[in-house]
């Protein structure tokens, strides 16, 4: 039986030193097009100067034609910016890799042009060549910083990690055609797929522990975390990078991770966190010990691995107590009191917090204090205490506003958001789900902005727009995806379900639903899993 196949061209623009990269662009879209879109009736065409015909010219002109008749155009970079594709003195473009951007640049603007949309892939960099550029580097950062605000990109620091994004994308595309939508409705500025709450109610959200510094930071640190606060993500790494360059302060080490954290690369983060560990157990320093240990707990924990969490958390406060470090003491309870809470023991979880809180109360530290009334306000909130739940968010929210601490501030707006969206007060949900997602959109928080799209989804179902509640969760399911965060993957997964099911769609429903017990399960949630099973067991 034939079929009639929907062909979009896939341009790929890079600089020399990514011919592995290159090769993997390809594999990549000829296997997503044998698992995916060809049975959907699309075909994705890898598109390079590989490609274009030899013949008589100006060969960047002829690259740039076939550019022209593309529909998507992927920019891979890396350390170099690559050369000038015309003689000194005669031409505009530092390299043919900028020729070819601009000329996608004016595609994308005309409406006479199939080109959908561009797409930014950089390719991880060493930390001693960041912090040390080079004029090559120091290029490719420029364009960089000039994009950052305005188009999609995103890090990668394997080629399997740049392969799963590239999929990722590709499904994006898929479903952009399948929906009928065009480059006129694409427009917006995205952010790089790169803790507030979370969706329908399942379980109580994390109040995640602060990435700003828990730990006294040299003021170069306390620059670089102005400049993330500020969503100037590529000058925030290059500080980080000049402040490890050294390669013997572990709390350089720390805070580097938890903005790589924060941004969405965990593998790096975990890198960071590790060589921490090392330098402080070379150096007798428990305090960094403990305060590193309990990173790595965190990044277990929101990756669904729990017990691990748990063992990392109680090792920290261990070094914590070896070295007196009462700062640490608190943090390593905070992230306890999260693991209890995840797996739904809450009397345990308030205990934790409790015990933290008490510990920041004693020393001053507001933003600990800040943490502690957040997390008891979860706890409150998901035993029904809706008032209650309210006066604890905003005790910290006041406290993060004095902080300036606007992370902080974020996850205090998407609790306060889940309150009113419990009590049905949709109009100031979404303002505060909306608030909290600025937020986090500006600092490239991407676990934040997967929440934030899951809440503002609950506000769609609820006004009875399906159509945007799916796609708002689509959102979040695909940045979960890219994180690994089961918790939030299984959440959002719930929350399809219910709207298959208000639909009608029964066994798409169960599909979805069965999704995220297994997920509940996998984590060790057993209080999620009789939930999502009580569900399935309602369908007719």
């Amino acid at each position: 039986m034939s079929q009639d196949i929907k062909a979009y061209r896939v341009f790929i623009a890079s600089p020399g030193g990514l011919q592995d990269e290159r090769k993997a662009f390809r594999e990549a879209i000829n296997d997503y097009n044998e698992s995916d879109a060809v049975p959907r009736g699309v075909m994705f065409l890898p598109v390079g100067w590989e490609n274009t015909l030899r013949g008589v010219g100006r060969p960047q002109s002829m690259i740039n034609d076939d550019l022209r008749s593309c529909d998507y155009m992927v920019l891979l970079l890396w350390d170099t910016w690559g050369t000038p594709p015309d003689e000194p003195g005669k031409g505009t473009y530092t390299s043919g890799t900028q020729e070819e951007f601009e000329v996608a640049c004016e595609c994308y603007k005309d409406a006479k042009h199939p080109m959908q949309q561009i797409v930014h892939f950089f390719k991880g960099v060493d930390p001693r060549h960041l912090a040390d550029p080079g004029k090559q580097l120091q290029q490719v950062l420029d364009h960089k910083k000039k994009i950052e605000r305005t188009h999609f990109y995103g890090t990668f620091d394997s080629i399997n990690e740049f392969q799963e994004r590239l999929r990722r994308q590709l499904a994006q595309w898929l479903r952009d055609h399948e929906n009928g939508r065009s480059k006129d409705t694409k427009n917006a500025p995205v952010q790089p797929m790169h803790s507030t709450t979370d969706g329908l109610g399942l379980g109580p959200p994390a109040t995640e522990l602060s990435a700003s510094a828990v730990m006294e930071i040299p003021a170069a640190l306390k620059d670089a975390w102005k400049l993330a606060d500020d969503g100037n993500l590529t000058e925030a790494e290059a500080k980080f990078a000049q402040a490890v360059a050294r390669g013997d302060d572990a709390a350089a080490f720390i805070e580097y991770g938890k903005f790589l954290a924060r941004i969405g690369r965990l593998t790096q983060a975990e890198v960071m966190f590790q060589r921490a560990i090392e330098l402080a157990d070379t150096n007798g320093d428990s305090k960094s010990a403990a305060h590193a240990t309990r990173r790595l707990g965190v990044l277990r924990m929101n990756t669904g691995t729990l017990t691990e969490a748990e063992e990392l958390t109680i090792r920290s406060a261990e070094l914590a107590k070896k070295s007196g470090a009462d700062d640490a003491l608190a943090d390593a309870y905070g992230s306890l009191g999260l693991i209890y809470r995840t797996r739904g023991d809450l009397d345990q979880a308030e205990t934790m917090f409790q015990q933290a809180l008490a510990i920041d109360e004693k020393l001053g530290r507001l933003e600990g204090m800040a943490r502690g009334n957040g997390n008891l306000g979860v706890i409150y909130r998901t035993r029904g205490d809706l008032d209650g739940a309210e006066v604890m968010h905003k005790k910290a929210l006041a406290i993060d506003e004095k902080l300036g601490r606007i992370e902080g501030m974020a996850k205090n707006y998407g609790n306060l958001g889940l309150i009113y969206e419990t009590r049905e007060d949709l109009e100031q949900s979404e303002a505060m789900f909306k608030k909290a997602l600025t937020i986090d959109e500006n600092l490239g928080r991407i676990e934040g902005i997967a929440k934030g799209y899951g809440n503002l989804g609950l506000i769609y179902h609820r006004r009875g727009d399906l159509n945007q509640a799916e796609a708002m969760h689509k959102k979040s399911l695909t940045i979960n995806e890219k994180l690994g965060r089961l918790e939030g993957m299984a959440i959002q997964y719930a929350n399809l379900g219910s709207i298959q099911e208000q639909r009608g769609d029964v066994k798409s429903a169960r599909e979805l639903w069965t999704m995220s017990r297994g997920l509940f399960a996998k984590i060790g949630m057993p209080h999620e899993v009789k939930n999502v099973q009580g569900w399935i067991d309602g369908l007719k």
